[in-house]
């Protein structure tokens, strides 16, 4: 008998489906606040020249947190409800009392056999107060499972309510803290790997020109790079444009090509914010040599052409008969750029070496050639590393740049390529 009430009731809850709905409130502000965090930080550097030597300071840091955190109050409410309890309620209930007015009745009948009926045995039907008894327990089998099933979903309906405490950031406020040196070697890592490192003591460190192998640009403590300010950068290329004119030793201005020596006058204008007196007379040389071909008309770098204001412009007034852009066979006349002085030329590429104020390099194709841009350029924007650039240009001999001997050309007018 219990096990036959416990399945009836699982089976009853199991009819009973439960709708439920979740909502959240928000209540009232309770409080603002501030937290703390504290964050891995990274590297920072300061360099000092004192030519030869390159003095390094590095300090590493944490980064301090501040979130501006809102609380609120929150209220989570459950309701949960049955739509078919009622009906269901309803339904027992009417069949229970049908049941019972049905067994009731049954004994206003005759218990007597029914004679108006018999089977192939010769026996009679069933008195009537039994067939009327039997369906008051077919009523009763209806009605007791939906009242069943009626009471439990009323029973599991409601409305629940928990309550909690919600946080909201508002924002925050990053600053660097704890700084403190680093000991171990700076890598000093140039275009193509490290040219030297710096061992640093308590933060300090420093190294001499003759120990380094090339220029860099780069700072790094194991694979952290180390971050320097613009005046660092700045003093950190102005070093390196020295180590170069070292490497390259003394050249007379006239025996460089065109684009040797307006290469090698940048390198000093660069170097001279270091090294100061020492190069004023050996950048007034070669600024005197680039007046004397400029005046001279002669070719390449120093040729004079009409000025454009547009890509456009510039196709129609130079008129450039070789294209140099991946897949063109004009790219193989780049083997002889002396042959090549002065004429109009087509470039499609991408910035391989970020441009700077007036140089550059760019990669077409398989090939690569080293840019000049005129101090007044009519095009504006930045062409950083990876961007697609076409541009009208006039070639202008070659020029070495590290260990690479490169075809040079001076742009004319330069946009994004699409």
């Amino acid at each position: 008998m219990r096990r036959g009430l416990a399945s009836l009731l699982a089976l009853s809850a199991a009819c009973a489906p439960i709708e439920q709905n979740v909502r959240t409130e928000r209540g009232p502000l309770l409080r603002t606040f501030t937290r703390p965090m504290v964050l891995e930080g990274g590297l920072r550097g300061l360099v000092q020249v004192t030519w030869p030597s390159l003095e390094v300071q590095v300090t590493e840091h944490d980064v301090c947190r501040e979130l501006a955190i809102e609380e609120y109050a929150e209220e989570r409410i459950t309701e949960k409800t049955a739509p078919a309890a009622g009906a269901a309620f309803s339904t027992g209930v009417a069949t229970t009392l049908a049941s019972a007015a049905l067994f009731g009745i049954s004994f206003l009948l005759s218990a007597a056999p029914d004679t108006t009926v018999i089977d192939t045995t010769g026996r009679f039907g069933p008195p009537p107060r039994t067939v009327m008894q039997g369906w008051s327990l077919v009523s009763l089998g209806i009605g007791l499972p939906a009242l069943a099933v009626g009471g439990i979903a009323f029973l599991r309906t409601g409305e629940t309510v928990e309550q909690r405490r919600v946080e909201q950031e508002l924002g925050q406020k990053d600053s660097e803290c704890h700084a403190r040196g680093v000991t171990g070697q700076v890598r000093l890592v140039g275009t193509r790997g490290d040219v030297g490192s710096v061992a640093l003591v308590d933060g300090v460190g420093r190294v001499e020109a003759a120990a380094l192998e090339g220029a860099f640009n780069e700072l790094a403590l194991a694979e952290r790079p180390i971050s320097l300010d613009e005046v660092g950068q700045r003093t950190l290329d102005a070093f390196s444009a020295c180590l170069v004119l070292e490497l390259e030793g003394a050249r007379a201005p006239e025996s460089l090509g065109d684009g040797d020596l307006l290469a090698r006058a940048e390198r000093m204008r660069a170097c001279r914010q270091v090294r100061g007196e020492a190069l004023v007379a050996p950048l007034r040389a070669i600024d005197d040599e680039v007046f004397r071909r400029r005046e001279a008309g002669a070719p390449g770098a120093f040729t004079r052409g009409p000025q454009v204001a547009s890509f456009e412009e510039a196709v129609s007034a130079y008129a450039p008969r070789l294209s140099f852009k991946a897949g063109s066979a004009d790219l193989a006349r780049l083997d002889a750029p002396d042959a090549l002085n002065g004429q109009a030329v087509f470039m499609q590429g991408v910035v391989s070496s970020g441009l700077a104020e007036n140089i550059g390099v760019l990669q077409l194709g398989e090939r690569e050639v080293f840019v000049f841009m005129p101090p007044k350029r009519s095009w504006g924007g930045d062409f950083g590393n990876g961007a697609r650039v076409e541009a009208v240009a006039v070639m202008a001999g070659w020029q070495t740049v590290g260990e690479k001997t490169l075809p040079v050309a001076r742009l004319v007018f330069m946009r994004p390529a699409f």
